[in-house]
């Protein structure tokens, strides 16, 4: 945790009693959240005066000491979210943020608490239940990428990022000497494929790590798409061939596979987003990006391994994620072919 309880409610104290007017307002059963965008808690606020903001809600504050940008930039994902706030794309609702030194003295953004559960906390729901949920998630994602773009880009805070841009950024994690040769595996030769194959693909709004893990599911419906944190303007396919490929299990060796397996198969998703995008969907853009997030994210397994075993990110699960980086280089291959 950033702070100790003690400090995390003085500070929020401070700040509901400012936002709201009310002097009398107070919270109480703070509580940590997982996640990666900053330190997350939920509390609830509690007011002596009628009407306004109360109940349930959400904090994020950016980490100490690091620098505001990417995942730490707790502002974005905000305005993010409140930019869709008017869309089909159900998220948390916004209700303060910003960077004033009084309060945290670093950015952070207050939301409302969301009711909901993914699928990996309900392993035991009955599958075609679980699998009709998991279907309402693809065309949430075909809804987003219909979302006009343009009137929100200054939310995104600038221009759509081609993907030779992020090609580029894969680099800067590939081209290193201190990574582990057998995992690296058919990465370069994967990587030629790609750059010299890169589609003029459609552009729109990425979530950017859009998976059933991201997703929150209440009442028989999507009741929130969370962590906006590396969300982009982009090609709008990053996002499809990201979910499927987690739903490939020929990316992975078995003994992962078996453990997580996913409600829908990669061609399953492919079809309900299809059908429900409103746009064409080339098949053949498809499958280079389902390429592309296989070498994405073997990309940053391999980046993450190296890390664990060089003691500057302690983290065993990229141990067992890299025995599968060869899989995902050679079925990217397989895709691509």
């Amino acid at each position: 945790m950033a702070a100790s309880t003690e400090e995390i409610v003085r500070q929020l104290t401070t700040l509901v009693r400012a936002k709201t007017g009310d002097s009398g307002a107070g919270v109480r059963d703070i509580s940590p959240l997982p996640g990666h965008a900053g330190f997350g808690y939920s509390f609830v606020l509690d007011r002596t005066t009628a009407g306004g903001i109360s109940g349930k809600l959400v904090l994020r504050v950016a980490p100490e000491g690091t620098r505001i940008a990417g995942p730490a930039d707790v502002v974005r994902q905000a305005c993010i979210m409140e930019s869709l706030a008017d869309t089909e794309v159900p998220v948390p609702p916004i209700i303060w943020y910003g960077d004033e030194a009084e309060f945290f003295g670093r950015p952070y953004f207050v939301a409302g608490f969301v009711e909901g559960f993914r699928l990996v906390d309900v392993p035991t729901m009955p599958r075609e239940e679980m699998r009709q949920l998991a279907r309402a998630g693809v065309e949430t994602l075909a809804a987003l990428h219909r979302v006009d773009w343009k009137p929100r880009r200054a939310a995104w805070g600038g221009d759509p990022t081609p993907l030779s841009e992020e090609m580029k950024r894969l680099d800067h994690l590939l081209d290193r000497p201190t990574l582990d040769p057998a995992t690296v595996a058919r990465a370069p030769e994967l990587r030629e494929k790609l750059r010299a194959t890169i589609p003029d693909a459609r552009i729109g709004i990425v979530h950017g790590d859009f998976q059933f893990s991201n997703i929150m599911f209440n009442h028989g419906r999507v009741v929130a798409v969370i962590d906006w944190e590396i969300s982009l303007l982009g090609p709008t396919l990053l996002d499809l061939g990201w979910i499927c490929f987690f739903a490939d299990p020929a990316s992975f060796v078995h003994d992962r596979t078996e453990t997580t397996p996913a409600p829908l198969t990669a061609d399953e998703i492919v079809e309900i987003y299809s059908a429900a995008a409103g746009f064409p969907v080339a098949a053949d853009q498809v499958r280079w990006f389902r390429a592309f997030a296989g070498y994405r994210f073997g990309v940053i397994t391999c980046f993450n391994l190296m890390l664990h075993r060089r003691g500057k990110r302690h983290d065993p699960e990229w141990e067992k994620i890299g025995t599968s980086a060869p899989t995902m280089f050679e079925h990217a291959l397989e895709l691509l072919a």
